[in-house]
Protein backbone atom coordinates (compact mmCIF):
# COMPACT_ATOMS: atom_id res chain seq x y z
CA UNK A 1 0.00 0.00 0.00
CA UNK A 2 1.60 3.59 -0.72
CA UNK A 3 2.76 5.69 1.91
CA UNK A 4 0.36 8.49 0.42
CA UNK A 5 -2.41 6.54 1.01
CA UNK A 6 -1.86 5.16 4.40
CA UNK A 7 -1.54 9.14 5.17
CA UNK A 8 -4.77 9.85 3.68
CA UNK A 9 -6.01 6.52 5.32
CA UNK A 10 -5.19 8.33 8.92
CA UNK A 11 -6.17 11.64 7.99
CA UNK A 12 -9.16 10.42 7.66
CA UNK A 13 -9.91 7.63 10.29
CA UNK A 14 -13.18 7.27 11.71
CA UNK A 15 -15.59 4.43 12.91
CA UNK A 16 -15.77 1.64 9.77
CA UNK A 17 -19.03 0.06 9.39
CA UNK A 18 -19.19 -3.82 8.96
CA UNK A 19 -20.55 -4.38 5.61
CA UNK A 20 -17.70 -2.32 4.02
CA UNK A 21 -19.13 -0.42 1.20
CA UNK A 22 -18.22 3.26 0.72
CA UNK A 23 -21.38 4.96 0.84
CA UNK A 24 -21.86 3.24 4.43
CA UNK A 25 -18.29 4.87 5.81
CA UNK A 26 -18.75 7.65 4.00
CA UNK A 27 -22.00 7.85 6.49
CA UNK A 28 -20.20 7.48 9.61
CA UNK A 29 -17.51 10.14 8.34
CA UNK A 30 -20.22 12.43 7.56
CA UNK A 31 -22.24 12.19 10.93
CA UNK A 32 -18.88 12.46 12.79
CA UNK A 33 -17.98 15.38 10.46
CA UNK A 34 -21.51 17.49 10.39
CA UNK A 35 -20.86 17.10 14.63
CA UNK A 36 -17.51 18.76 14.48
CA UNK A 37 -18.37 21.82 11.83
CA UNK A 38 -21.61 22.76 13.99
CA UNK A 39 -19.49 22.46 17.04
CA UNK A 40 -15.97 24.90 15.48
CA UNK A 41 -19.59 27.07 14.34
CA UNK A 42 -20.51 27.34 18.17
CA UNK A 43 -16.76 27.81 19.00
CA UNK A 44 -16.34 30.96 16.20
CA UNK A 45 -19.87 32.56 17.42
CA UNK A 46 -18.40 32.76 21.39
CA UNK A 47 -15.29 33.90 19.52
CA UNK A 48 -17.42 36.71 17.72
CA UNK A 49 -19.52 37.52 20.44
CA UNK A 50 -16.09 38.58 22.80
CA UNK A 51 -15.11 40.36 19.40
CA UNK A 52 -18.40 42.12 18.92
CA UNK A 53 -18.48 43.67 22.85
CA UNK A 54 -15.13 44.84 22.58
CA UNK A 55 -15.05 46.37 18.95
CA UNK A 56 -18.37 47.71 17.79
CA UNK A 57 -18.92 47.85 14.28
CA UNK A 58 -22.07 48.51 12.50
CA UNK A 59 -23.11 52.29 11.46
CA UNK A 60 -24.85 53.49 13.93
CA UNK A 61 -27.91 55.18 11.81
CA UNK A 62 -28.53 51.81 10.71
CA UNK A 63 -28.59 50.21 14.02
CA UNK A 64 -30.58 51.90 15.04
CA UNK A 65 -33.22 51.66 12.18
CA UNK A 66 -33.36 48.09 12.14
CA UNK A 67 -33.13 47.88 16.41
CA UNK A 68 -35.93 45.46 16.46
CA UNK A 69 -33.76 42.58 14.62
CA UNK A 70 -30.24 43.63 15.31
CA UNK A 71 -29.68 41.65 18.12
CA UNK A 72 -31.09 38.27 16.41
CA UNK A 73 -28.48 39.00 12.90
CA UNK A 74 -25.11 39.10 15.63
CA UNK A 75 -23.92 35.85 16.99
CA UNK A 76 -27.22 34.72 18.94
CA UNK A 77 -28.79 34.53 15.79
CA UNK A 78 -25.84 32.04 14.13
CA UNK A 79 -25.64 30.26 17.79
CA UNK A 80 -29.20 29.77 17.55
CA UNK A 81 -29.30 28.19 14.15
CA UNK A 82 -25.58 25.66 14.68
CA UNK A 83 -27.80 24.35 18.23
CA UNK A 84 -30.99 23.44 16.05
CA UNK A 85 -28.34 21.98 13.56
CA UNK A 86 -26.68 20.08 16.00
CA UNK A 87 -30.28 18.71 17.56
CA UNK A 88 -31.44 17.75 14.08
CA UNK A 89 -27.96 16.05 13.33
CA UNK A 90 -28.28 13.63 16.40
CA UNK A 91 -31.94 13.31 15.67
CA UNK A 92 -31.04 11.79 11.68
CA UNK A 93 -27.42 10.22 12.67
CA UNK A 94 -28.03 7.23 10.03
CA UNK A 95 -29.57 9.03 7.33
CA UNK A 96 -27.30 10.13 4.95
CA UNK A 97 -29.05 12.53 2.40
CA UNK A 98 -30.70 14.08 5.45
CA UNK A 99 -27.77 14.67 7.53
CA UNK A 100 -26.29 16.24 3.94
CA UNK A 101 -29.47 18.44 4.17
CA UNK A 102 -29.37 19.15 7.66
CA UNK A 103 -25.90 20.42 7.46
CA UNK A 104 -26.36 22.47 3.86
CA UNK A 105 -29.42 24.51 5.57
CA UNK A 106 -27.42 25.21 8.52
CA UNK A 107 -24.32 26.45 6.71
CA UNK A 108 -26.87 28.41 4.36
CA UNK A 109 -28.92 29.81 7.13
CA UNK A 110 -25.60 31.10 8.29
CA UNK A 111 -24.30 32.88 5.20
CA UNK A 112 -27.79 34.38 4.30
CA UNK A 113 -27.84 35.46 8.47
CA UNK A 114 -24.19 36.66 7.89
CA UNK A 115 -24.75 38.66 4.73
CA UNK A 116 -28.06 40.48 5.56
CA UNK A 117 -26.29 41.51 9.21
CA UNK A 118 -23.59 42.75 6.59
CA UNK A 119 -25.62 44.51 4.22
CA UNK A 120 -27.88 45.96 6.72
CA UNK A 121 -25.38 47.23 9.08
CA UNK A 122 -22.27 47.47 7.48
CA UNK A 123 -23.25 47.87 3.96
CA UNK A 124 -19.86 49.42 2.55
CA UNK A 125 -17.86 46.25 3.90
CA UNK A 126 -17.20 42.84 1.43
CA UNK A 127 -18.76 39.96 3.00
CA UNK A 128 -15.87 37.96 2.12
CA UNK A 129 -14.45 37.07 5.39
CA UNK A 130 -17.61 35.14 6.79
CA UNK A 131 -18.85 33.75 4.01
CA UNK A 132 -15.42 32.32 3.10
CA UNK A 133 -15.26 30.78 6.52
CA UNK A 134 -18.47 29.10 6.15
CA UNK A 135 -17.17 28.20 2.90
CA UNK A 136 -14.36 26.64 3.23
CA UNK A 137 -15.28 24.99 6.93
CA UNK A 138 -18.33 23.24 5.42
CA UNK A 139 -15.68 21.88 2.42
CA UNK A 140 -13.34 20.81 4.74
CA UNK A 141 -15.36 19.22 7.00
CA UNK A 142 -17.84 17.90 4.90
CA UNK A 143 -17.31 14.44 2.70
CA UNK A 144 -19.64 16.02 -0.30
CA UNK A 145 -19.98 16.25 -3.54
CA UNK A 146 -18.52 19.68 -4.49
CA UNK A 147 -22.25 20.32 -5.92
CA UNK A 148 -23.28 21.35 -2.78
CA UNK A 149 -20.31 23.71 -2.58
CA UNK A 150 -21.50 25.53 -5.67
CA UNK A 151 -25.00 25.76 -4.18
CA UNK A 152 -24.08 27.57 -0.83
CA UNK A 153 -22.43 30.18 -2.97
CA UNK A 154 -25.11 30.84 -5.31
CA UNK A 155 -27.18 31.05 -2.09
CA UNK A 156 -24.80 33.95 -0.79
CA UNK A 157 -24.32 35.92 -4.07
CA UNK A 158 -28.31 35.33 -4.60
CA UNK A 159 -29.16 36.82 -1.33
CA UNK A 160 -26.46 39.45 -1.34
CA UNK A 161 -28.10 40.77 -4.51
CA UNK A 162 -31.58 40.54 -3.18
CA UNK A 163 -31.02 41.87 0.62
CA UNK A 164 -29.07 44.74 -1.34
CA UNK A 165 -31.85 45.86 -3.81
CA UNK A 166 -34.50 45.11 -1.25
CA UNK A 167 -32.59 47.52 1.42
CA UNK A 168 -32.24 50.27 -1.06
CA UNK A 169 -35.51 50.38 -2.20
CA UNK A 170 -37.39 50.11 1.27
CA UNK A 171 -35.20 51.59 3.47
CA UNK A 172 -34.25 55.52 3.27
CA UNK A 173 -31.34 55.11 6.14
CA UNK A 174 -29.90 52.47 3.41
CA UNK A 175 -30.12 55.15 0.54
CA UNK A 176 -29.25 58.08 2.25
CA UNK A 177 -26.16 55.76 3.29
CA UNK A 178 -25.36 54.70 -0.19
CA UNK A 179 -26.36 58.98 -1.89
CA UNK A 180 -22.72 59.77 0.45
CA UNK A 181 -20.83 57.75 -1.58
CA UNK A 182 -21.88 58.13 -4.65
CA UNK A 183 -25.42 56.92 -5.19
CA UNK A 184 -27.30 53.88 -7.13
CA UNK A 185 -23.90 53.65 -9.35
CA UNK A 186 -21.85 52.56 -5.95
CA UNK A 187 -24.28 50.61 -4.88
CA UNK A 188 -24.24 48.69 -7.96
CA UNK A 189 -20.26 48.59 -8.31
CA UNK A 190 -20.26 46.91 -4.68
CA UNK A 191 -22.69 44.22 -5.41
CA UNK A 192 -20.73 43.16 -8.97
CA UNK A 193 -17.43 43.31 -6.72
CA UNK A 194 -19.38 41.56 -3.74
CA UNK A 195 -20.54 38.41 -6.49
CA UNK A 196 -17.70 38.36 -8.23
CA UNK A 197 -15.97 37.64 -5.40
CA UNK A 198 -18.54 35.11 -3.90
CA UNK A 199 -18.08 33.36 -7.25
CA UNK A 200 -13.71 32.99 -6.75
CA UNK A 201 -14.79 31.62 -3.27
CA UNK A 202 -17.56 29.61 -4.34
CA UNK A 203 -15.29 28.18 -6.85
CA UNK A 204 -12.46 27.93 -4.40
CA UNK A 205 -14.38 25.86 -2.06
CA UNK A 206 -15.64 23.56 -4.86
CA UNK A 207 -12.40 22.23 -6.10
CA UNK A 208 -11.47 21.97 -2.41
CA UNK A 209 -14.55 19.40 -1.47
CA UNK A 210 -14.04 17.51 -5.19
CA UNK A 211 -10.73 17.15 -3.96
CA UNK A 212 -11.19 15.69 -0.61
CA UNK A 213 -13.88 13.92 -1.58
CA UNK A 214 -11.78 11.73 -3.89
CA UNK A 215 -9.55 11.85 -1.21
CA UNK A 216 -12.34 10.51 1.13
CA UNK A 217 -12.58 7.51 -1.84
CA UNK A 218 -8.94 6.97 -2.46
CA UNK A 219 -8.57 6.36 2.11
CA UNK A 220 -11.66 3.84 1.68
CA UNK A 221 -9.80 1.79 -1.04
CA UNK A 222 -6.53 2.32 1.02
CA UNK A 223 -7.98 0.55 4.41
CA UNK A 224 -9.83 -1.86 2.40
CA UNK A 225 -8.23 -5.02 0.96
CA UNK A 226 -10.90 -7.33 -0.17
CA UNK A 227 -13.20 -8.33 3.38
CA UNK A 228 -10.62 -6.64 5.14
CA UNK A 229 -10.27 -3.57 7.01
CA UNK A 230 -6.69 -2.37 7.32
CA UNK A 231 -5.80 -0.56 10.64
CA UNK A 232 -1.85 -0.48 10.46
CA UNK A 233 1.40 -1.86 8.70
CA UNK A 234 2.97 -4.29 11.87
CA UNK A 235 6.17 -5.62 9.51
CA UNK A 236 7.71 -4.81 6.23
CA UNK A 237 9.85 -7.53 4.72
CA UNK A 238 11.71 -7.67 1.53
CA UNK A 239 8.88 -8.62 -0.69
CA UNK A 240 6.13 -7.11 1.04
CA UNK A 241 4.08 -5.34 3.99
CA UNK A 242 2.63 -6.83 6.71
CA UNK A 243 -1.01 -5.12 8.21
CA UNK A 244 -2.88 -5.75 11.02
CA UNK A 245 -6.66 -6.17 9.92
CA UNK A 246 -10.14 -7.00 10.96
CA UNK A 247 -12.47 -9.11 8.63
CA UNK A 248 -15.62 -6.69 7.96
CA UNK A 249 -18.12 -9.34 9.23
CA UNK A 250 -16.60 -11.41 11.75
CA UNK A 251 -14.40 -8.49 13.13
CA UNK A 252 -11.33 -11.48 13.57
CA UNK A 253 -7.94 -9.95 14.16
CA UNK A 254 -6.11 -11.03 11.19
CA UNK A 255 -2.52 -10.54 9.48
CA UNK A 256 -3.11 -9.13 5.70
CA UNK A 257 0.25 -9.55 3.79
CA UNK A 258 0.73 -7.19 0.61
CA UNK A 259 3.45 -8.93 -2.00
CA UNK A 260 5.07 -5.80 -3.71
CA UNK A 261 4.31 -6.28 -7.74
CA UNK A 262 7.09 -4.51 -9.58
CA UNK A 263 8.52 -5.68 -12.82
CA UNK A 264 7.43 -8.56 -15.19
CA UNK A 265 9.80 -11.09 -13.77
CA UNK A 266 8.15 -9.76 -10.30
CA UNK A 267 4.79 -10.19 -11.25
CA UNK A 268 5.31 -14.13 -12.68
CA UNK A 269 6.61 -14.58 -9.20
CA UNK A 270 3.38 -13.26 -7.73
CA UNK A 271 1.13 -15.25 -9.86
CA UNK A 272 3.78 -18.55 -8.69
CA UNK A 273 3.29 -17.31 -5.27
CA UNK A 274 -0.84 -17.00 -5.49
CA UNK A 275 -1.11 -20.50 -6.52
CA UNK A 276 1.32 -21.86 -3.95
CA UNK A 277 -0.73 -19.85 -0.81
CA UNK A 278 -4.23 -21.29 -2.24
CA UNK A 279 -2.16 -24.69 -1.83
CA UNK A 280 -0.52 -24.42 1.30
CA UNK A 281 -4.04 -23.01 2.91
CA UNK A 282 -5.10 -26.59 2.51
CA UNK A 283 -2.78 -27.25 5.41
CA UNK A 284 -4.27 -28.14 8.23
CA UNK A 285 -1.85 -28.87 10.95
CA UNK A 286 -2.27 -26.64 13.92
CA UNK A 287 1.62 -25.58 14.10
CA UNK A 288 1.03 -24.06 10.91
CA UNK A 289 0.03 -20.68 10.18
CA UNK A 290 -3.66 -20.65 8.92
CA UNK A 291 -4.22 -18.85 5.83
CA UNK A 292 -8.40 -17.45 5.80
CA UNK A 293 -7.89 -16.00 1.98
CA UNK A 294 -5.59 -14.68 -0.81
CA UNK A 295 -6.23 -12.01 -3.50
CA UNK A 296 -5.12 -8.73 -5.35
CA UNK A 297 -5.07 -5.56 -5.01
CA UNK A 298 -6.67 -2.80 -7.65
CA UNK A 299 -2.53 -2.69 -8.05
CA UNK A 300 -2.85 -6.43 -9.07
CA UNK A 301 -0.60 -7.20 -6.06
CA UNK A 302 -0.89 -10.09 -4.18
CA UNK A 303 -2.32 -10.27 -0.45
CA UNK A 304 -3.36 -13.19 1.43
CA UNK A 305 -4.94 -13.01 4.91
CA UNK A 306 -3.37 -15.45 7.63
CA UNK A 307 -4.63 -15.72 11.36
CA UNK A 308 -2.96 -12.60 13.64
CA UNK A 309 -0.56 -13.96 16.03
CA UNK A 310 0.91 -12.62 19.06
CA UNK A 311 4.47 -13.42 20.54
CA UNK A 312 7.90 -13.55 19.11
CA UNK A 313 9.88 -16.01 15.91
CA UNK A 314 13.00 -17.54 16.66
CA UNK A 315 14.89 -14.69 15.24
CA UNK A 316 13.71 -12.30 18.03
CA UNK A 317 13.51 -15.22 20.59
CA UNK A 318 17.54 -15.41 20.52
CA UNK A 319 18.54 -11.99 19.59
CA UNK A 320 17.09 -11.01 22.57
CA UNK A 321 16.68 -14.12 25.53
CA UNK A 322 19.83 -15.91 24.35
CA UNK A 323 20.41 -19.08 23.33
CA UNK A 324 18.13 -22.04 24.66
CA UNK A 325 18.03 -24.86 26.59
CA UNK A 326 18.71 -28.22 24.57
CA UNK A 327 14.91 -29.46 26.11
CA UNK A 328 13.21 -26.57 24.98
CA UNK A 329 14.97 -26.70 21.79
CA UNK A 330 13.72 -30.27 21.10
CA UNK A 331 10.08 -29.20 22.32
CA UNK A 332 10.26 -26.30 19.63
CA UNK A 333 11.60 -28.60 16.83
CA UNK A 334 9.29 -31.53 17.57
CA UNK A 335 6.64 -29.19 16.95
CA UNK A 336 8.23 -28.01 14.21
CA UNK A 337 7.87 -31.36 12.61
CA UNK A 338 4.85 -32.13 12.64
CA UNK A 339 4.34 -29.12 10.42
CA UNK A 340 6.71 -30.38 7.86
CA UNK A 341 5.66 -33.89 8.00
CA UNK A 342 1.89 -32.65 6.77
CA UNK A 343 3.26 -30.56 4.21
CA UNK A 344 5.63 -33.27 2.50
CA UNK A 345 2.97 -35.70 2.38
CA UNK A 346 0.93 -33.28 0.27
CA UNK A 347 4.56 -32.56 -1.61
CA UNK A 348 4.49 -28.75 -0.17
CA UNK A 349 8.01 -28.30 0.31
CA UNK A 350 8.85 -25.09 2.58
CA UNK A 351 12.49 -23.54 1.30
CA UNK A 352 12.52 -21.16 3.57
CA UNK A 353 12.99 -22.52 7.11
CA UNK A 354 14.48 -20.00 9.25
CA UNK A 355 14.60 -18.73 12.52
CA UNK A 356 11.94 -15.70 11.26
CA UNK A 357 9.48 -18.12 10.01
CA UNK A 358 8.72 -19.90 12.96
CA UNK A 359 7.00 -18.58 15.40
CA UNK A 360 6.12 -18.95 19.07
CA UNK A 361 2.71 -17.66 20.30
CA UNK A 362 0.10 -18.68 22.81
CA UNK A 363 -3.02 -21.06 21.93
CA UNK A 364 -5.54 -21.23 25.22
CA UNK A 365 -2.84 -22.07 27.79
CA UNK A 366 -0.68 -23.80 25.41
CA UNK A 367 2.69 -21.86 25.60
CA UNK A 368 5.94 -22.13 23.30
CA UNK A 369 3.17 -23.10 20.79
CA UNK A 370 4.94 -23.02 17.35
CA UNK A 371 3.42 -21.78 13.86
CA UNK A 372 5.15 -22.70 10.87
CA UNK A 373 5.28 -19.06 8.63
CA UNK A 374 5.21 -18.42 4.73
CA UNK A 375 4.77 -21.71 3.75
CA UNK A 376 5.47 -22.22 -0.29
CA UNK A 377 6.31 -18.79 -0.36
CA UNK A 378 9.65 -19.30 -2.03
CA UNK A 379 11.96 -16.45 -1.59
CA UNK A 380 14.92 -15.12 -4.18
CA UNK A 381 18.11 -14.13 -2.39
CA UNK A 382 18.75 -10.59 -3.06
CA UNK A 383 21.62 -8.88 -4.12
CA UNK A 384 23.90 -8.47 -1.07
CA UNK A 385 24.58 -4.31 -1.20
CA UNK A 386 27.08 -4.36 1.50
CA UNK A 387 30.14 -6.70 -0.49
CA UNK A 388 28.97 -5.11 -3.81
CA UNK A 389 27.78 -8.93 -5.01
CA UNK A 390 25.46 -8.89 -7.71
CA UNK A 391 22.87 -11.32 -8.51
CA UNK A 392 23.68 -13.95 -10.97
CA UNK A 393 21.14 -16.49 -10.51
CA UNK A 394 17.75 -17.13 -8.84
CA UNK A 395 18.46 -19.08 -6.07
CA UNK A 396 15.54 -20.26 -3.27
CA UNK A 397 15.65 -19.95 -0.08
CA UNK A 398 17.67 -17.49 2.71
CA UNK A 399 21.51 -17.49 2.68
CA UNK A 400 22.09 -18.84 5.90
CA UNK A 401 19.93 -21.32 6.50
CA UNK A 402 19.83 -22.84 2.57
CA UNK A 403 20.28 -25.99 1.36
CA UNK A 404 23.46 -27.47 -0.56
CA UNK A 405 20.82 -29.02 -3.32
CA UNK A 406 19.22 -25.66 -3.48
CA UNK A 407 22.03 -23.58 -4.42
CA UNK A 408 23.16 -25.76 -7.02
CA UNK A 409 19.44 -25.18 -8.97
CA UNK A 410 19.71 -28.27 -11.12
CA UNK A 411 18.19 -30.91 -8.78
CA UNK A 412 15.06 -31.68 -7.70
CA UNK A 413 13.97 -30.10 -4.76
CA UNK A 414 12.34 -32.64 -1.90
CA UNK A 415 11.63 -32.44 2.03
CA UNK A 416 14.76 -33.14 3.01
CA UNK A 417 16.03 -29.59 1.84
CA UNK A 418 13.62 -28.42 4.83
CA UNK A 419 15.26 -30.40 6.90
CA UNK A 420 18.47 -29.45 6.42
CA UNK A 421 17.06 -25.41 6.76
CA UNK A 422 15.58 -26.84 10.17
CA UNK A 423 19.09 -28.14 11.36
CA UNK A 424 20.61 -24.74 10.70
CA UNK A 425 17.70 -23.25 12.97
CA UNK A 426 18.17 -25.67 15.59
CA UNK A 427 21.97 -24.65 16.04
CA UNK A 428 20.90 -20.58 16.04
CA UNK A 429 18.44 -21.95 18.96
CA UNK A 430 21.57 -23.33 20.37
CA UNK A 431 24.68 -21.54 20.04
CA UNK A 432 23.02 -18.08 18.77
CA UNK A 433 24.59 -17.95 15.56
CA UNK A 434 24.18 -19.61 11.98
CA UNK A 435 26.32 -22.50 10.95
CA UNK A 436 28.03 -20.04 8.83
CA UNK A 437 28.87 -16.45 9.99
CA UNK A 438 30.76 -14.96 6.40
CA UNK A 439 29.86 -12.06 5.84
CA UNK A 440 28.69 -11.73 2.08
CA UNK A 441 25.99 -13.94 0.86
CA UNK A 442 28.19 -15.92 -1.88
CA UNK A 443 31.04 -17.17 0.92
CA UNK A 444 27.72 -18.33 2.83
CA UNK A 445 26.51 -19.99 -0.24
CA UNK A 446 29.91 -21.98 -0.49
CA UNK A 447 30.22 -22.63 2.93
CA UNK A 448 27.12 -24.68 2.81
CA UNK A 449 27.94 -26.56 -0.45
CA UNK A 450 31.95 -27.50 0.57
CA UNK A 451 32.18 -26.61 4.47
CA UNK A 452 31.12 -28.68 7.02
CA UNK A 453 29.79 -26.35 10.08
CA UNK A 454 31.64 -26.71 13.80
CA UNK A 455 29.85 -28.61 16.68
CA UNK A 456 27.59 -26.21 18.38
CA UNK A 457 29.72 -27.10 21.10
CA UNK A 458 32.84 -25.35 19.75
CA UNK A 459 31.43 -22.24 19.39
CA UNK A 460 29.31 -21.79 22.67
CA UNK A 461 30.28 -22.45 26.13
CA UNK A 462 26.66 -23.49 27.12
CA UNK A 463 26.05 -27.57 27.68
CA UNK A 464 24.67 -28.94 24.88
CA UNK A 465 23.24 -32.72 24.99
CA UNK A 466 25.30 -35.14 22.96
CA UNK A 467 22.68 -36.70 21.27
CA UNK A 468 20.79 -33.42 20.26
CA UNK A 469 24.18 -32.44 19.20
CA UNK A 470 24.42 -35.54 16.73
CA UNK A 471 20.78 -34.66 15.52
CA UNK A 472 21.64 -31.32 14.05
CA UNK A 473 25.12 -32.52 12.28
CA UNK A 474 23.27 -35.14 10.49
CA UNK A 475 20.64 -32.74 9.81
CA UNK A 476 23.49 -30.43 8.38
CA UNK A 477 24.66 -33.45 5.90
CA UNK A 478 25.43 -32.07 2.24
CA UNK A 479 23.76 -34.65 0.70
CA UNK A 480 20.25 -35.17 1.28
CA UNK A 481 20.56 -38.90 1.75
CA UNK A 482 23.05 -38.49 4.39
CA UNK A 483 20.36 -36.65 6.09
CA UNK A 484 17.32 -37.78 8.12
CA UNK A 485 14.66 -38.88 5.29
CA UNK A 486 11.46 -37.45 6.72
CA UNK A 487 10.40 -34.80 9.26
CA UNK A 488 8.17 -37.79 11.12
CA UNK A 489 11.60 -39.74 11.33
CA UNK A 490 13.47 -36.26 13.13
CA UNK A 491 11.08 -36.37 15.45
CA UNK A 492 10.72 -40.01 16.13
CA UNK A 493 14.86 -39.32 16.75
CA UNK A 494 13.55 -36.27 18.97
CA UNK A 495 11.30 -37.87 21.18
CA UNK A 496 14.14 -40.77 22.27
CA UNK A 497 16.29 -37.99 23.61
CA UNK A 498 16.07 -37.94 27.58
CA UNK A 499 16.92 -35.33 29.74
CA UNK A 500 16.79 -34.73 33.49
CA UNK A 501 14.02 -31.54 33.15
CA UNK A 502 12.04 -32.06 30.36
CA UNK A 503 10.58 -28.48 29.03
CA UNK A 504 7.04 -28.95 29.43
CA UNK A 505 3.48 -26.62 29.56
CA UNK A 506 4.28 -25.84 33.18
CA UNK A 507 7.71 -24.53 32.13
CA UNK A 508 6.67 -22.58 28.90
CA UNK A 509 4.39 -21.27 31.31
CA UNK A 510 6.41 -19.67 33.58
CA UNK A 511 9.02 -18.33 30.94
CA UNK A 512 6.48 -16.69 29.36
CA UNK A 513 4.75 -14.96 32.33
CA UNK A 514 8.49 -13.97 33.35
CA UNK A 515 9.29 -11.91 30.56
CA UNK A 516 5.61 -10.66 30.07
CA UNK A 517 6.47 -11.28 26.32
CA UNK A 518 2.16 -11.25 25.23
CA UNK A 519 0.27 -8.19 25.66
CA UNK A 520 3.76 -5.99 24.86
CA UNK A 521 2.94 -4.47 21.59
CA UNK A 522 -1.04 -2.94 22.27
CA UNK A 523 -2.99 -2.16 19.11
CA UNK A 524 -6.43 0.10 20.17
CA UNK A 525 -8.67 -2.33 17.98
CA UNK A 526 -12.05 -2.75 17.86
CA UNK A 527 -14.96 -4.12 16.10
CA UNK A 528 -17.61 -2.04 15.26
CA UNK A 529 -21.12 -3.36 15.13
CA UNK A 530 -23.68 -0.70 14.65
CA UNK A 531 -24.54 0.50 18.01
CA UNK A 532 -28.92 -0.68 17.83
CA UNK A 533 -26.62 -3.71 18.44
CA UNK A 534 -24.25 -3.47 20.65
CA UNK A 535 -24.76 -2.37 24.36
CA UNK A 536 -22.14 -0.34 26.13
CA UNK A 537 -19.75 -2.52 27.15
CA UNK A 538 -20.02 -4.81 25.09
CA UNK A 539 -17.72 -4.08 22.21
CA UNK A 540 -14.66 -6.90 21.89
CA UNK A 541 -11.31 -5.96 22.08
CA UNK A 542 -8.09 -7.13 21.31
CA UNK A 543 -4.83 -7.61 23.24
CA UNK A 544 -1.37 -6.51 22.15
CA UNK A 545 0.47 -8.85 19.67
CA UNK A 546 3.41 -8.91 17.12
CA UNK A 547 3.07 -9.43 13.84
CA UNK A 548 2.97 -12.64 12.42
CA UNK A 549 5.57 -12.14 10.12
Amino acid sequence: MPEAERTIQRALSGPYSTTGTFEEDRLALLWDRARLLLLTGLAIVAVATVVKLLVPSADPALESALSGIAWLCGPPGHAILFALGLVLVYSVRRNHDRLQVIVYGTVAANIVLLIFAQVAFRPASDPYFGVSLLLFLSAAFIPWRPGYQWALAATAAVWFLLLQGILYATLPEFQAFWVERGGAEAARNHMVWGVTGIAVLGGASAFISKTLYNLTKTAHRAKRLGKYLIHEEIGKGGMGQVFFAQHTLMCRPTAVKVMQSGDGQASAGLARFEREVKVSATLTHPNTITIYDVGRTPDRSLYYAMEYLEGLDLQQLVERHGPLSPERTVYILKQVCGSLEEAHSRNIIHRDIKPGNIFLTRRGTLYDFVKVLDFGLAKEIKEDAASGISKTGMVFGTPRYIAPETVYGNEEIDGRADLYCLGGVAYWMLTGQPPFTAESSVEVLIDHVKTTPKRPSEVTELEITPELEDVVMKLLEKKPGDRYQTARQLEDVLGAINFDEPWSRDRAEDWWNLHGILGQHPHDWECFFPESELGAGDRPSLAGAQPSD
